[in-house]
């Protein structure tokens, strides 16, 4: 997903961009105690049966749904932010707060939209100063890079009438 706000203070412009949430953390809980429930009840009743050895299987189960659903959730919750000033270009990258930053001088640097070299291969969208490459949107959908290169192009146009 890609939004766009034009900062107060001075020329400034943010593009924050992150992947689509198809559920919130509370919601995978909610999954989880969906998927549990019935797992304990089974290992419960096999218990009472006489094959306690069905225990461990079904909290090892519990426990890769549970892990499964982190991991997935802490992939979807990382975001970029572009800032566009009239002076620079600051990238940051992260989860909950910006794990790397990442500042180019704007007028010395480059967009490259690298396209595929067969259909089934996503875009690569690379910001480029000095050498140095910074990609950007990697896990957008292919509709989302195309807006993101839209509103890069409408910022980059908005700061060249500056």
């Amino acid at each position: 997903m890609v939004t766009s706000d034009r900062l107060d203070s001075e020329n400034s412009f943010r593009i924050s961009i992150y992947p689509n949430r198809s559920i919130s953390w509370k919601g995978n809980l909610w999954f989880l105690a969906l998927v549990s429930t019935p797992i304990t009840i089974i290992a419960i009743g096999f218990l009472y049966a006489g094959a306690p050895i069905i225990l461990p299987f079904a909290g090892l189960e519990i426990l890769i749904v549970l892990s499964a659903s982190y991991y997935v959730f802490r992939n979807v919750n990382r975001q970029e932010i572009l800032t566009f000033t009239p002076e620079k270009l600051i990238i940051e990258k992260g989860r909950l707060r910006p794990e790397t930053t990442t500042e180019f001088i704007r007028e010395w640097s480059y967009v490259f939209i690298e396209k595929a070299t067969h259909p089934w291969y996503p875009l690569h969208i690379v910001i480029s100063s000095k050498g140095e490459r910074v990609p950007i949107g990697d896990f957008l959908t292919e509709e989302d890079k195309k807006i993101l290169i839209e509103k890069m192009d409408e910022v980059i146009q908005e700061l060249r009438i500056a």
